[in-house]
């Protein structure tokens, strides 16, 4: 039996909270994702942890039998941390790992502080590239881990996917662009102007061809680097897109504007960003490694903090 630590954290937290959608919200997860970790755990133990047929959710035997080693498991980990990271100020080694653009952009800058802070005597490197190198970088285990769009990676079961906290997505352009001013306009109108994009995963190429009525979406133009790319838009007419984390560190520096649309189809009002923290299967971390994954994880729960309240609010 292969016992996940968060999935554990994830049922001790259901349990406490006794809500599907309080709990996630606790530990920072959306709703799927939380309740495919609870579906993992039961399919871990083989049994199932709760009862689904009344209204209240309670405990099964077995799950009643689990929670008292769960929360041992629980305290017993931040007893290890505490005495690894926290008193320990001679560490010293490198971490290395790999990251996409959009989070490469905020995420894991704040992250690196966090953890740089705590572990002055250890070098970090990280890398920015795009998901097609960062999986081999993963897969030649030239990195732990890489932080990306999970799009692909969940769909390999080879590897192990690790979801941070999601974020809308919408159209953005600068404010000098002929649409910036208009209030909400058309796809159609939209997609006359060129896009400019990083690497886009299939699922989001999927949706922006469905949008312009092709086989298939090609950015007119491509690059990895956010700042660069997003400094194309005041001298190209060209329009992108952001999250709620990238808009709002960029919004001032580059003159970037969101942009209402009048129809825009369901799939991608529910565009959301997915990115995780991705690494190969039954691979142990370096004690290096799993701290840094654990401050990437509580960034990114801070941050989905931070954009509620004042999520919303952006300038139009």
């Amino acid at each position: 039996m292969h016992l996940d630590f968060r999935q554990l954290r994830n049922f001790i937290a259901l349990v406490e909270y006794g809500s599907f959608n309080r709990a996630a919200d606790a530990v920072c997860l959306s709703q799927s994702a939380f309740s495919r970790s609870i579906r993992s755990l039961e399919e871990s133990v083989g049994f199932p942890l709760f009862n689904r047929q009344t209204k209240a959710l309670t405990l099964t035997a077995h799950g009643k039998k689990l929670l008292p080693y769960a929360r041992q498991l629980k305290e017993l980990n931040a007893e290890i941390s505490h005495q690894l990271f926290e008193t320990d100020s001679t560490l010293t080694g490198e971490i290395n790992f790999g990251c996409g653009p959009a989070p490469g952009a905020r995420l894991i800058p704040e992250a690196v502080s966090e953890f740089y802070q705590c572990l002055l005597k250890t070098r970090v490197r990280f890398h920015i590239d795009n998901w097609v190198n960062l999986h081999q970088a993963l897969t030649t285990r030239k990195y732990p881990f890489v932080v990306a769009d999970s799009w692909q990676a969940e769909l390999d079961p080879m590897l192990r996917v690790q979801p941070l906290p999601p974020q809308q997505c919408f159209f953005i352009c600068h404010t000098s662009h002929p649409l910036a001013h208009q209030g909400p306009v058309s796809v159609q109108m939209l997609l006359r102007y060129p896009f400019a994009a990083p690497y886009l995963p299939p699922g989001v190429r999927k949706v922006l061809a469905t949008l312009s009525e092709q086989q298939d979406f090609v950015p007119a133009i491509q690059c990895d680097h956010m700042y660069a790319l997003l400094s194309t838009l005041s001298r190209t007419q060209a329009i992108s897109f952001a999250s709620e984390d990238g808009f709002a560190l960029y919004q001032h520096s580059h003159q970037l504007v969101k942009l209402e649309l009048t129809d825009l189809p369901d799939e991608w009002r529910l565009m959301q960003t997915r990115f995780a923290i991705i690494s190969l299967v039954n691979t142990v971390q370096p004690p290096l490694a799993e701290k840094m994954i654990d401050i990437i994880l509580q960034t990114g729960c801070a941050h989905q903090q931070q954009l509620a309240g004042y999520r919303g609010n952006f300038s139009p």
